[in-house]
């Protein structure tokens, strides 16, 4: 769920921070630029691991500011396709089931990765499962689920903590470059890691998400953790 990337970005310190001693505000720079943002390919940036060099500030002409080349290590949020998450329910719709894990809310369980004969309430806005007693019974339509007794449905209820699997991921360019800018490379281990320089770390813009996750709530032990209880 969690990795880390190196990156290599010119870090500005404004002359309100020079008080500082020069680590803390660069450190803190670093955290206003990318912490909460997504780096296009690279996943959702946590917050800094550590400084690992940083240059002696140099001034430009005409402006009041320091500027460090500096070398960092950033956490990132990035699932790997078929990882298991735990997540809550946040809402549902005729389009799926929204999860969150708290910090990470653009997860979409969509109702073909719901478990089989599962269909939406409208009257209840909210998803349930009917589970089958055996693989040979005629498979029911969806008016025949609904048409079921109450207590024979499992419903998965809003804020239910929910397991779910990772099936896809997307990546959505929503900065004001719209794509001129180069999009650095992911990279979860050390000797596979390369050095990128300044990516265009972004935020939601339009309600459109720059990183999501399509997962699955299919297979048995997935689903509202409450089901599985005791098994």
């Amino acid at each position: 769920m969690f990795t880390f990337c190196i990156q290599k970005d010119t870090i500005r310190v404004e002359a309100r921070d020079f008080h500082k001693d020069p680590v803390d505000a660069i450190r803190e720079e670093i955290h206003r630029r990318y912490a909460n943002k997504v780096i296009p390919n690279v996943g959702l940036c946590i917050s800094l691991l550590d400084i690992l060099s940083a240059s002696e500030g140099g001034v430009l002409y005409g402006d009041g500011c320091l500027y460090y080349k500096t070398e960092f290590r950033l956490i990132i949020f990035r699932p790997y396709i078929g990882e298991a998450l735990v997540g809550r329910v946040k809402s549902q719709s005729p389009a799926g089931i929204v999860i969150s894990v708290g910090f990470f809310d653009d997860i979409l369980v969509p109702p073909n990765l719901l478990p089989d004969y599962s269909t939406f309430d409208h009257d209840r806005r909210s998803y349930f499962w009917f589970p089958s007693e055996g693989a040979d019974e005629p498979r029911p339509t969806v008016k025949e689920l609904l048409n079921q007794p109450e207590d024979a449905k499992l419903f998965i209820g809003r804020k239910d903590w929910v397991r779910i699997r990772v099936e896809e991921e997307h990546w959505d360019d929503t900065s004001p470059t719209s794509g001129k800018a180069k999009a650095p490379l992911a990279a979860s281990a050390p000797a596979a890691q390369g050095e990128q320089q300044a990516p265009v770390a972004e935020t939601r813009t339009n309600g459109k998400p720059p990183y999501s996750l399509v997962c699955s709530m299919a297979e048995d032990g997935m689903g509202v953790l409450d089901w599985w209880e005791g098994e």
